[in-house]
């Protein structure tokens, strides 16, 4: 997929780097990144995984795909990590923090922008649907209002 159009506002974002089943996307008018991981083995045969990114957005199911929309196109300057793994549903990691700007100096692969993503992130709870915002992570929805207040008066 070199394009990938969200559902809430039509939003498109263009592939920068792909990798097989992996990806990583760019909308520059929202300077957002998303960057999309598969499960490459199938962990009861130890072949290759057949899941695609299709698959990836697929899985989103229920309220979680208009959730990941939200994060995509209602935030600014944010780097969204997006990951089926094997035999379950999607997860995400939006992080509010991480400006896709700082990733870009470098001629990146999809495990370099995976790689740097993981390393700015603080330790991430364990849920489906994780928000990271002032430096803290949140499960999804559960940022505290005068946290992101902080944030979007920094964000106008």
């Amino acid at each position: 997929m070199r394009k990938i159009t969200l559902g809430l506002e039509g939003t498109e974002f263009n592939q920068i780097v792909a990798n097989g089943e992996n990806a990583v996307y760019y909308n520059d008018e929202l300077n957002n990144l998303i960057i999309v991981r598969t499960d490459a083995i199938n962990d009861e045969t130890l072949n290759k995984n057949d899941d695609t990114i299709e698959d990836v957005f697929g899985y989103l199911v229920g309220d979680r795909f208009e959730d990941f929309c939200v994060s995509a196109e209602y935030f600014r300057n944010s780097t969204i990590l997006v990951h089926k793994p094997w035999h379950t549903t999607t997860d995400f990691v939006a992080n509010y923090d991480l400006n896709p700007k700082a990733l870009f100096p470098f001629k990146r692969s999809v495990k370099g922008f995976t790689r740097a993503f993981n390393k700015a992130c603080p330790e991430l709870a364990p849920f489906k649907l994780i928000e990271v915002m002032g430096g803290k992570a949140y499960r999804y929805g559960e940022i505290p209002e005068e946290v992101f207040e902080a944030y979007d008066e920094g964000n106008q």
